[in-house]
């Protein structure tokens, strides 16, 4: 007996692939893609105005610009392929409901959980693919992003400054100025106070000023050069406490992309698993700290089982027949992701408040999830 004969009458017999698998496959595969690239592209409308000041205010290139375009889609993926994955599972078996398909299928003795094993096979695909992101290359890419931004903001710094207003957050130093050119980067009669030394501050008061951008690659700055002339440096050393005044006809002010950045805050989005883990079992790590990655250490994790819990809630809620498949679908699939996020939300401020565990935070979504799932797909009507 040939082994195809053997497995046909073995209980693996559910496992040999049929033509169905790959139909069941494709129906899903293709609104999976088109919602991946309808969601970018609406998180990218969200973003059409801060893409549009990068292009007309810093004048960045191209090629730059499609970079950021690339990074900010990298950052959405974790949280749009799941949502595209809903909505395309929602979307295709609610198609084959409206057209009978599932009707026929059943009739030639493919039951729903046969049907549902190509799609799970998919959604381990989208689950691994999320881990990874999560992983590795969003942190990477929020990095990246990070640092890509602050380099192109100061090809135009001073469009931060506001004439006649004492502006904050400019490389750390409190900056005004009564007039300035946006095009050419100079100002008149500026004045600086600089306390990047608290025990040491600088008043520095100049007739004209200029910002020079330092460019080693084009579209973007490493640091900036103020340069300043006609005036005076009025220092006061506390520890001292000694007071001097210094005249100069020129001098320039070096302001590094670190100083412009204006402090980066700790995030456990954008710490690598190998270096999450690392600051996690390091004894000296702040104990608030630990709590929050060890809650994205599990969130994490959990990514991987969410797209397995779509496929039985889609096919569950999916086979409804209604008219509108496609609007029926989005609304299911967006009140769903939005329980989930307020779950997600909930759990993670009961995690902090230390009413509940990191594991337990970031692992009941899912569990509440898996309850519905299952409930949809027992008593959905075929």
């Amino acid at each position: 007996m040939r082994i195809r004969d053997r497995l046909r009458i073995s209980p693996l017999r559910h496992l040999i692939p049929l033509r169905i698998d790959g139909y069941l496959i494709r129906e899903v595969g293709v609104p999976f893609l088109g919602g991946l690239i309808f969601l970018s592209f609406v998180f990218l409308m969200f973003q059409l105005l801060r893409l549009a000041e990068y292009f007309i205010v810093h004048s960045v290139p191209v090629p730059t610009l499609l970079e950021i375009i690339g990074l900010m889609i990298l950052s959405f993926l974790p949280f749009s392929l799941p949502v595209a994955f809903l909505i395309a599972i929602l979307t295709s078996f609610g198609r084959l409901s409206t057209d009978s398909e599932l009707v026929a299928l059943k009739a030639n003795g493919v039951s729903v959980t046969r049907m549902s094993l190509p799609v799970l096979v998919l959604a381990m695909g989208v689950g691994i693919f999320s881990l990874v992101l999560s992983f590795d290359w969003v942190p990477w890419g929020e990095l990246r992003y990070r640092d890509l931004i602050i380099k192109v903001g100061n090809t135009k710094a001073t469009s931060s400054i506001k004439e006649g207003t004492f502006t904050t957050g400019f490389f750390d130093l409190l900056v005004y100025t009564d007039e300035i050119d946006g095009k050419t980067n100079r100002m008149k009669h500026v004045f600086i106070f600089d306390e990047r030394e608290p025990k040491n501050p600088l008043t520095i008061i100049a007739k004209d000023g200029e910002v020079l951008p330092v460019r080693p690659n084009p579209g973007q700055a490493a640091a900036i050069v103020l340069r300043l002339s006609e005036g005076n440096i009025h220092r006061n050393d506390i520890k001292e406490n000694t007071y001097q005044r210094i005249d100069f006809d020129e001098y320039r002010l070096y302001l590094s992309v670190a100083e412009g950045s204006g402090g980066v805050s700790r995030r456990p989005r954008i710490i690598r698993q190998h270096d999450l883990v690392k600051t996690m079992e390091d004894p000296a790590t702040e104990e608030r700290w630990r709590m929050e990655l060890q809650i994205e250490y599990w969130r994490r994790y959990a990514v991987l089982v969410t797209p397995l819990l779509f496929v039985f809630l889609g096919i569950g809620f999916g086979t409804f027949r209604t008219r509108a498949v496609r609007a029926g679908a989005a609304i299911v699939g967006l009140a769903t992701v939005l329980v989930l996020w307020g779950l997600q939300a909930v759990m993670t401020t009961a995690a902090h408040k230390g009413w509940v565990s990191p594991f337990v935070a970031s692992w009941l979504p899912n569990a509440v999830l898996g309850a519905a799932a299952y409930f949809g797909f027992r008593t959905a009507t075929w």
